[in-house]
């Protein structure tokens, strides 16, 4: 070996093709110099210093090679000194292109360094010729105190891999940069003008380009079903295939890529297919027998790397779907209406899980119909809704597969131990539902499902809650001459739309009108049960010509026979009559129900007086007898009756009690019934931020309106 040193150098432009013509020139050098081992370091570690120089420097740039007595240095010198590249601890692997270069420099160099002057920077790297400690590389002539100098104590060794490139390279870089330099350097090794890495998708059983090089660039993460043109089959051979002419054998994902010959290799690991390595030339049988085999040496090699790659990409998208089904109960939960909970399941699986959904419900036979359709393509809605209709069965079977393009999965929709529905998904052709994907669709299914039973037990609570306060309001208030009238009403509790609460407004005959107002204690169904119950009675029996006080004292008797399913209420009953052209007489009986306002409209600015006295509530004493109270009342008199939760609403301490009702009352007084109902109404709400605790109902008595 000879002890002389020698130099050779050639100055580039800061051009893309500088890459190729610096690794000719470098590979000229080594061979004539006759160090073929270490031919593969050096073209590698030249190609990545100069792809940094002319990415970052953006300068003409001069490669030198010096050969020293005990080892060879490689310097890449550009023009633009303040460029300063990360090194060390502030070098971020994956980060940067030039990060990754020193790392693959730092992996196959004994020693290199990064040298700054005022009009130049120095990248070098040496290689030990014999094996011995290397000591920090010195510029020559002295240099400035800003140079960072990194070793390493042996010398690396090419032969260890088909591409030269180091286990520590590899370890240290992040994964994705491993299969974009795999990928790269294998289509530079095989001298082709394209290469793609096909990476395995557990969770959809298809595989997606995860790296690409040259002028395979537009196909990156495109993605090909199993079995399809140039990628691997569930019976794939562990050998390469070589297509000599895309033209007669195309494949659809290099279409409009100008290419015309492709070599593939499977990428084996532990006895599994897992991924393709592929190079390519935009000429015909490009490929020989000896290209197959180098490749296939490389996708041997990569294996290991490419699993990780593989099974990091599994776990991200396993995240990925749990963070996806949480999202999903937490949106199911959020709604109690049947309605939207069918909405919200449909675009919760289209189209992440499916291109267009149709959700079924059992009805009260068990036989399937169908309730909700959705399609990714509103346009195409109503086709999806038709198909999916003349799928339902006739009895209680499972619903067909709907005459609809693309591959169909249906799912049961289970909740507590009962089929409830079903929900048919449908995917694009040749794309089912399988493996975890089908996993993740079945626990939509699931959580869906209990949803839509919560909602439909709830849809058919508050039904049953209209219902109930149908029977405990009028459908219609009658007209009465001369009379305005308005009401309110407000049932306690988010959900529930029945209360105890209740008021009612009848003809009696001969010119005589009856109304009622009533609280039952406690709130909900059962109370809403008690007071329908006294509506109606109080209606049919004054209806029969009996007077109020024998009216309640029979009620009184009805709700106590009940027993312990009784409650006791309290009730404001009365009657109107007008005996004039500007009065009326109206008789009360106050059956332990808080006494009604009257604003006289004669004494403006004057507050509004209760009429009536309190007597015992009904359903606590067997045996009662209530006094008819008579109030003559004047024309253009406002009469207002309220139950207690009005007068006992609550914010803290204070509650809103009569001096609530009559400043609504003073404020309104030029304005109608049902405006002052209204208004009321709202006071007693907005009077406290926290929900109300009892029902509230409302009924004014415009009196002489109009005469």
């Amino acid at each position: 070996m000879s002890t002389g040193v020698k130099t050779l150098s050639r100055t580039f432009e800061p051009a893309p093709t500088s890459v190729s013509e610096a690794r000719r020139f470098a590979r000229t050098v080594i061979v004539e110099w006759g160090l073929d081992e270490l031919l593969d370091d050096v073209i590698l570690l030249t190609s990545e210093l100069v792809t940094n120089a002319v990415t970052h420097a953006g300068t003409p740039m001069t490669v030198t090679v010096v050969r020293e007595e005990d080892r060879l240095r490689i310097d890449v010198v550009d023009r633009h000194p303040t460029r300063v590249l990360p090194v060390g601890a502030n070098a971020r692997p994956g980060v940067s292109e030039h990060g990754r270069g020193l790392l693959i420099t730092s992996a196959l160099a004994t020693a290199w360094g990064v040298e700054y002057r005022k009009d130049h920077k120095r990248v070098w790297a040496a290689f030990g010729l014999v094996e011995t400690v290397l000591g920090a590389e010195r510029p020559v002539g002295g240099g400035p105190a800003d140079q960072d100098v990194r070793r390493r104590e042996t010398a690396s060794n090419a032969g260890e891999d088909p591409l030269g490139l180091g286990g520590l390279a590899l370890n240290q870089l992040a994964l994705t940069d491993v299969l974009e330099l795999v990928v790269e350097q294998t289509r530079q090794r095989l001298g082709a003008e394209a290469a793609y890495l096909l990476l395995e998708n557990e969770m959809e059983d298809r595989f997606v380009v995860a790296a690409t090089s040259g002028s395979a660039a537009p196909i990156q993460g495109r993605s090909v079903r199993r079995g399809e043109a140039g990628a691997p089959t569930l019976k794939a051979t562990f050998r390469p295939l070589a297509i000599s002419d895309l033209r007669a054998t195309p494949v659809e994902l290099l279409r409009g890529l100008e290419l015309r010959s492709l070599v593939t290799a499977p990428v084996v690991f532990d006895g599994r297919v897992i991924g393709t390595l592929a190079v390519a030339r935009t000429e015909p049988g490009a490929f020989t027998t000896e290209a197959g085999v180098r490749l296939q040496r490389i996708a041997d090699w990569a294996a290991p790397s490419v699993d990780r790659a593989s099974t990091r990409a599994a776990d991200g998208e396993r995240r990925s779907w749990l963070a996806f089904l949480g999202e999903t109960g937490v949106m199911l939960a959020g709604s109690l209406d049947l309605e939207t909970t069918t909405a919200m399941t449909a675009q919760i699986v289209v189209p992440r899980l499916a291109t267009w959904c149709g959700i079924y419900l059992n009805d009260v036979r068990d036989h399937p119909r169908l309730h909700f359709a959705w399609h990714a393509d509103e346009h195409q809605v109503d086709a999806v809704r038709y198909a999916l209709e003349e799928a339902a069965p006739d009895g209680t079977e499972t619903p067909a597969e709907p005459d609809f393009d693309g591959e169909v999965a249906i799912l049961p929709l289970e909740a507590r131990n009962r089929v409830i529905g079903w929900l048919t998904l449908g995917r694009p052709p040749g794309e089912p539902l399988r493996r975890e994907r089908l996993l993740v669709a079945e626990s939509v299914a699931r959580r869906a499902a209990l949803a839509i039973d919560n909602a439909r037990a709830h849809t058919e609570l508050q039904e049953t809650g209209r219902s109930l306060q149908r029977g405990l309001l009028p459908t219609v208030l009658p007209e009465i001459p001369g009379v305005d009238i308005g009401v309110g009403y407000e049932p306690t509790g988010e959900f529930n739309d029945a209360g105890g609460d209740f008021y009612d407004i009848f003809a009696l005959g001969a010119g005589r009108w009856g109304f009622m107002v009533g609280d039952v204690c406690g709130v909900g169904t059962e109370a809403a049960a008690v007071a329908g119950m006294a509506r109606h009675t109080v209606r049919a029996l004054m209806r029969a010509g009996i007077p109020i006080a024998p009216t309640l004292e029979r009620l009184n008797a009805a709700i106590c026979d009940e027993g312990s399913r009784g409650r006791f209420l309290t009730l404001v009953c009365g009657t109107i009559e007008a005996t004039g052209a500007s009065r009326f007489r109206v008789r009360i009986v106050c059956a332990g129900h808080p006494p009604p306002f009257l604003l006289t409209r004669a004494r403006p600015g004057a507050p509004a007086r209760r009429v009536g006295r309190s007597q015992a509530l009904l359903g606590v004493i067997d045996s009662v007898d209530y006094i008819e109270e008579e109030v003559t009342v004047e024309g253009g008199d406002r009469l207002v009756v309220v139950t207690d939760g009005v007068l006992e609403r609550r914010d803290g301490d204070t509650m809103f009690e009569e001096a609530g009702v009559e400043a609504v009352l003073a404020s309104g007084i030029d304005a109608g019934a049902q405006a002052v109902a209204d208004r009321l109404l709202g006071a007693v709400t907005d009077f406290s931020s926290r929900p109300s605790s009892d029902d509230m109902a409302v009924l004014v008595l415009d009196l002489g309106k109009g005469v």
